[in-house]
């Protein structure tokens, strides 16, 4: 294998591990943190401005390694077929962001700005239904970023098991 293939690889293997990272941080440290420490409605609103940078983060870096394996094919012919599940599942995690940024993050926020605004204005029936829909797609976004996080995992090991068989196998 020669320099550039082993930095691709590298690179590749950074990204997955710059993903994991951001979704265990935001998801474990960040976002309990945050709610533990402010109030409902600001800690929301700060969490707005981080979901659309984390989101879009997961989708463009999934494209990205899309383009180094691309690049690792032109070179390796057996790359597509040896790497079929890990290209599978790095389609699933991009659609999966990609959904979250452009669907299921506009309607949280718009569900959420609409409950906050029948709040101020002491429609506290008509914000509970709001915010009964808010919870719903807070469960999907959520459930959404667990499987996430479990294809990131799968992603990591399955490109570095792909990379350590090959190490092992006589040139």
């Amino acid at each position: 294998m020669d320099n550039l293939n082993k930095y691709l690889n590298f690179f590749i293997l950074f990204l997955l591990g710059i993903l994991i990272g951001f979704n265990v941080f935001l998801t474990f440290i960040v976002a309990p943190l945050m709610f533990s420490h402010f109030n409902n409605r600001l800690a929301g609103e700060i969490m707005n401005t981080i979901f659309p940078v984390y989101f879009s983060s997961g989708w463009v870096i999934g494209l990205i390694i899309y383009t180094l394996i691309a690049v690792l094919s032109i070179k390796d012919k057996n790359i597509i077929k040896n790497l079929k599940a890990f290209i599978i599942a790095l389609s699933l995690l991009i659609i999966s962001y990609m959904a979250l940024h452009k669907a299921v993050l506009p309607i949280a926020q718009n569900l959420n700005s609409s409950y906050y605004a029948l709040i101020d204005e002491g429609k506290k029936q008509q914000a509970e239904k709001i915010h009964s829909k808010f919870k719903k797609v807070h469960m999907l976004s959520s459930v959404l970023n667990m499987l996430n996080l479990l294809l990131l995992v799968f992603l990591f090991y399955n490109f570095y098991s792909y990379l350590m068989k090959r190490e092992k196998l006589p040139n």
